[in-house]
C-alpha cells in the first residue's frame, strides 16, 4: 500500500504493476515492464518514493525469453508517490 492508502498489485502474466483504489475499484495507474511474469513489488530508498518490481523466467518459453531478454530481473520506478514503512513483528 502506498501513503494515499491505495492498493499495488503485480500482475503475473500481465507484464505490470497496477495501483487501485480499494474504495472505488477503480485503476489509478499501470506501470508496465519488460517482462511478462510480475511477481511482487515493494516500496523502498531513503523516502520509499521508489517501487521495486520483481519478475519471473520460469515456465517461459525460449521464443518468450527471446521476446523478454530480461525476465527474470528486478525493476525500479518512480511512480509518483511514497509507500509506507514496514510494520515490523517483534516477539
Amino acid at each position: 500500500m502506498d501513503n494515499d492508502g491505495k492498493l499495488w498489485i503485480a500482475h503475473w502474466d500481465g507484464g505490470c504493476v497496477r495501483q487501485w483504489d480499494p474504495e472505488t475499484g477503480k485503476e489509478l495507474q499501470k506501470i508496465e515492464v519488460p517482462a511478462p511474469r510480475v511477481t511482487s513489488c515493494a516500496f523502498g530508498g531513503e523516502n520509499f518514493d521508489t517501487l521495486y518490481i520483481t519478475t519471473a523466467r520460469i515456465g517461459l518459453s525460449e521464443a518468450q525469453l527471446k521476446a523478454f531478454p530480461l525476465s527474470g530481473g528486478i525493476f525500479k520506478v518512480a511512480p509518483g508517490v511514497t509507500g509506507r514503512k514496514a510494520n515490523l513483528f517483534k516477539p
